[in-house]
């Protein structure tokens, strides 16, 4: 079975130039202090490439695993700043831990379906140390609805044009990024492959539902990369979650 990401991770780089990685670390260096934290150990989980590795290393940090479950997407990575790298199933975490920080950013839970992403906070329950954190953030119907129902977009990588189509499933509360990749041949023909991924777009109301199911304990939700808890209109909702009542 082919996995969603491993025909776009040649050009995932390419593709996420508009992200500011910086930002993004900054941020959540601030929500550790925000927190109280002071992690040592660390997991990230659905790292992808590991762009965030180099604009994310707190200072308290001995230890760091970064992975994947795809490994055309981890072995991008560098070692030099993400740590060990493992191929690893969110689902099934080959781990013993403790963690004092288990991360995973850029909507990737919502790439899990109900039953994965239960089994993935159960997992991160048993990993993460008495006074460890879990970090989040999840993309929200809000998001799909305004930026991403009926998206076209296309972009030109060495000999490869992509196109991509985005459409909101409101019924269902899908998510669907249709990837078109057409490439230049020897011969002047382009051959044509197809990607698809599919993000399942959870009410608060189920994420509070399936953490506290797991045993864990939310210490604050921030909209976007702030720390307002006005969560209507936020595209993204950071969560902070430990395994200590709060």
């Amino acid at each position: 079975m082919t996995l969603p990401y491993s025909l776009l991770a040649p050009y995932y780089r390419s593709v996420m130039e508009h992200v500011d990685y910086k930002r993004w670390g900054t941020y959540l260096e601030k929500l550790l202090k925000l927190h109280n934290r002071f992690p040592k150990t660390m997991l990230e989980v659905g790292a992808g490439a590991g762009l965030l590795s180099p604009h994310f290393s707190p200072k308290s940090l001995e230890f760091r695993v970064t992975t994947d479950i795809c490994y055309e997407m981890i072995s991008q990575a560098d070692k030099k700043v993400a740590g060990f790298l493992a191929v690893a199933d969110a689902t099934a975490l080959p781990f013993q831990g403790p963690f004092d920080l288990i991360l995973m950013t850029y909507d990737a839970v919502n790439y899990l379906t109900k039953p994965q992403i239960q089994k993935f906070f159960k997992s991160v329950r048993s990993l993460l140390s008495p006074k460890g954190v879990f970090i989040f953030d999840a993309a929200t119907e809000f998001n799909s609805e305004n930026y991403f129902d009926d998206l076209w977009d296309a972009s030109e990588i060495d000999d490869t044009f992509i196109a991509r189509h985005s459409l909101y499933d409101f019924k269902r509360r899908e998510q669907k990024n249709i990837f078109d990749f057409f490439t230049l041949q020897k011969d002047g023909s382009y051959q044509r492959t197809h990607e698809e991924h599919t993000q399942y777009i959870y009410p608060l109301e189920d994420l509070y539902r399936f953490i506290k199911k797991a045993g864990l304990n939310v210490e604050a939700v921030y909209s976007e990369f702030s720390f307002s808890t006005d969560l209507d209109s936020a595209s993204r909702l950071q969560f902070v979650v430990s395994a200590e009542a709060f």
